[in-house]
């Protein structure tokens, strides 16, 4: 099986760091910040690190993965998937992380279906320095039991919430302003 990253910052070192110590071989990359003069040599930097191979055209990532993960910023996800769709392959996963709104990943899952593929709104669930490739992730979208059944050998944690896209974004920000509720209310009562 081989992973593809499109977008290689913190999210996706991550994870390949975490999956390739569980033994997963084959990870492919490609940022659009790969020759951009600063954050360039990091971005390559943190791929040797991570034994990952950088591809400088995002259809070479897309042509030979089997599951690509998109960790790009939450106002880039539409324009990213819009940008992917005609590389996207039959029965390829296409697993959103990014911070995107439920209505986006809606959205994005739409230009997934036009190619007959699996799409998964995966929402990160605790810090990834800590947790790596094992940080709890919510997950919905038709592609999610593929998804757990292909990853979860190698210690991924992915909980399904349901097949609507959008759904586990919405479990994330729904939880998110709990939490931060729960620190102001506390705050307040101090």
């Amino acid at each position: 099986m081989k992973v593809g990253f499109i977008g290689f910052g913190e999210a996706a070192f991550e994870l390949s760091v975490g999956l390739k110590g569980e033994g997963l071989e084959t990870i492919f990359a490609h940022d659009v910040m790969i020759e951009h003069p600063t954050y360039g040599p990091q971005i390559k930097k943190r791929a040797a690190q991570a034994q990952v191979k950088l591809l400088y055209r995002p259809e070479e990532v897309l042509k030979q993965a089997d599951i690509v993960m998109v960790a790009v910023p939450a106002d880039k996800a539409l324009e990213v998937s819009e940008m992917l769709k005609p590389f996207i392959k039959k029965d390829c996963i296409y697993v959103d992380v990014s911070a995107s709104t439920p209505i986006v990943k809606q959205k994005v899952n739409t230009n997934i279906q036009e190619k007959n593929a699996f799409f998964v709104d995966a929402a990160m669930l605790g810090p990834l320095p800590v947790y790596k490739h094992k940080v709890p992730i919510s997950a919905s979208g038709n592609g999610v039991d593929r998804l757990i059944s292909l990853m979860s050998p190698y210690g991924m944690n992915i909980t399904k919430v349901s097949e609507k896209p959008g759904d586990a974004s919405a479990v994330k920000l729904i939880r998110s302003i709990y939490m931060k509720g729960v620190v102001a209310l506390y705050l307040e009562l101090l």
